[in-house]
């Protein structure tokens, strides 16, 4: 029998039964799977090896991430040490600067010792005395100082550094003095060369770096290197001060005498500080002891000129 406008009624129990015993059959097989997890965790275990499976893929979706994260932090460190060597290279340089003073100071201290050492060999009293201007026309060599008569200064007083004489008062007013470089062209000094043992006149030559020996025997053995000390005529420069060395020998052929060059050893245009020598207080002369008697008695008396006859 046909039921109009619907299917036929077999084939609904038919379709009923069919679902009833897929229900069933997928309710045993849950209750199966179920006992069968209870017993040996299959689940758990074909899930630890899907997660093991599509690990690789979270790792590579995960990748780009991680990398970019590690670059930003590795340019955030690298600029944050760079700011750190920058400030401390602006640091370094500061330090620097403010030592620059202190080892000027050193040096300078480390000449003045030199020279103090030179003036107590020599028994002078040393006055030290710092350049305020300096005039190095070629035709005047002349530096002030910052002493006068009120610190012990005096015309012709001998002026060195820590390398060698540099000159010697001219002028001397209440606080400050005028100093002549043995680099002048008027200023002239006795020397002695050694070893040769020469003595001659020095002369400034107008330049800073050359002195001019004109008044040399033709047969003199002096030769380039050889040092050129004070020869202590005149009375104004103790003997044995260092003035120059010898740089170069002339002998004119037809000429009376022989001419040589010397390269001063002062720095003559790179001290700030110089030494003045200055006499010490000369020592009372000791009275002159009575005529010794002779070792057999007193000498006899005076014969009158008649009786020595």
């Amino acid at each position: 029998m046909l039921n109009i406008g619907g299917r036929p009624e077999h084939h609904r129990t038919a379709a009923g039964d069919g679902g009833t015993a897929r229900l069933m059959f997928y309710a045993l097989l849950a209750i199966s799977l179920m006992a069968l997890d209870y017993r040996g965790q299959y689940v758990e275990r074909a899930r630890g090896l899907g997660e093991q499976l599509a690990e690789p893929v979270f790792w590579l979706v995960d990748l780009p991430f991680v990398a970019a994260h590690r670059t930003r932090d590795v340019l955030s460190q690298r600029l944050e040490l760079q700011r750190e060597i920058d400030a401390l290279e602006i640091e370094i340089v500061h330090l620097r600067a403010r030592l620059l003073p202190l080892a000027d100071l050193q040096i300078e201290n480390d000449r003045l010792r030199q020279a103090l050492a030179t003036a107590e060999r020599m028994e002078y009293r040393p006055i030290a005395a710092e350049l305020s201007s300096i005039d190095l026309d070629p035709f005047a060599h002349r530096v002030m100082i910052r002493r006068g008569r009120i610190h012990g200064v005096e015309p012709g007083m001998p002026v060195i550094d820590d390398l060698g004489v540099l000159g010697q008062i001219e002028r001397v007013q209440a606080a400050r003095a005028s100093l002549i470089l043995i680099s002048d062209p008027d200023h002239a000094l006795p020397v002695q060369i050694l070893p040769a043992g020469e003595r001659t006149i020095a002369y400034g030559s107008g330049s800073l770096d050359r002195l001019r020996l004109t008044d040399l025997p033709m047969n003199t053995e002096i030769a380039p290197g050889s040092l050129v000390v004070t020869s202590g005529i005149g009375g104004r420069f103790p003997p044995g001060l260092p003035v120059a060395r010898i740089v170069s020998v002339e002998r004119p052929p037809g000429q009376p005498f022989a001419h040589a060059e010397a390269v001063p050893l002062a720095r003559m245009d790179r001290n700030r500080i110089v030494l003045l020598l200055a006499r010490s207080a000369e020592e009372p002369a000791e009275p002159e002891p009575e005529s010794p008697l002779p070792e057999n008695g007193p000498a006899p008396p005076e014969l009158p000129d008649e009786d020595r006859q």
